[in-house]
């Protein structure tokens, strides 16, 4: 059995077909399944919180057109989709890495989450953020042009794909962040640049990193792997 809601998930569903075993089904996997009422529903959830995969019925009106669902999409979770024969021509050149034909079996509901287990947990690894206290050795910022030194700031969080700034004052979205840093009970030094996805009334910003050296991925990857949750090291699906 895996770890409770080591994942969470949202469904699209055109009809309510039987969401109890759905949900019993994933919950074995470790998946917190959620259920979405209508294609800007799952929109909202993924920009605005963390999910490891979605389950859409393409039949679903704007399921086609879903953000995760698009090629240049953001979105690193896993897509998988539920789809009739009149719909599977729609999904050409689409971000979906798993199929199931409708109408569906639990048994092959299994199988796709087998397959997409470990890549679910690699990325849930990688962006599992730290709760830190860290203040950088230096920090700035980048907008519209404009350039200023990042004052009373420090690092509430980090992972290997971005960090969480907290300050007096929220961070302007779409600019750029660059710090240097310390790694926690290090005295490896990181220089890292990063896009602010997002930011609060409260000062806090969330940071995405743009671009990391090899050598300093590795570094960071072995310094927060140190500090995982033992919960979060289960990699392997269950029996």
């Amino acid at each position: 059995m895996a770890s409770k809601n080591l994942f969470s998930g949202i469904l699209l569903a055109k009809d309510p077909f039987a969401l109890d075993g759905i949900r019993k089904l994933f919950a074995e996997y470790g998946v917190e399944l959620h259920r979405a009422q209508a294609a800007a529903e799952v929109d909202e959830w993924v920009r605005g919180r963390r999910l490891d995969l979605a389950l859409c019925d393409y039949d679903v009106p704007g399921a086609p057109d879903l953000e995760c669902l698009q090629a240049n999409t953001k979105w690193r979770g896993i897509s998988m989709v539920l789809v009739s024969g009149r719909q599977a021509r729609y999904m050409r050149g689409k971000r979906i890495h798993f199929t199931v034909a409708k109408p569906f079996n639990l048994d092959v509901l299994a199988k796709g989450l087998r397959a997409s287990y470990t890549s679910m947990a690699t990325y849930r690894f990688a962006a599992y953020r730290h709760a830190l206290a860290l203040k950088p050795l230096a920090g700035t910022l980048q907008h519209r042009g404009l350039q200023r030194a990042l004052s009373h700031t420090s690092i509430a969080n980090l992972s290997q794909t971005g960090l969480c700034l907290a300050g007096p004052e929220p961070l302007p979205q779409g600019g750029t962040v660059s710090v240097n840093f310390s790694l926690p009970e290090s005295e490896d030094l990181l220089h890292l640049i990063g896009t602010i996805i997002w930011s609060d009334a409260s000062g806090k910003s969330g940071v995405r990193f743009n671009r990391v050296s090899a050598d300093q991925q590795k570094r960071l990857q072995q310094s927060l792997k140190a500090r995982m949750p033992w919960n979060l090291g289960f990699l392997a699906p269950p029996e």
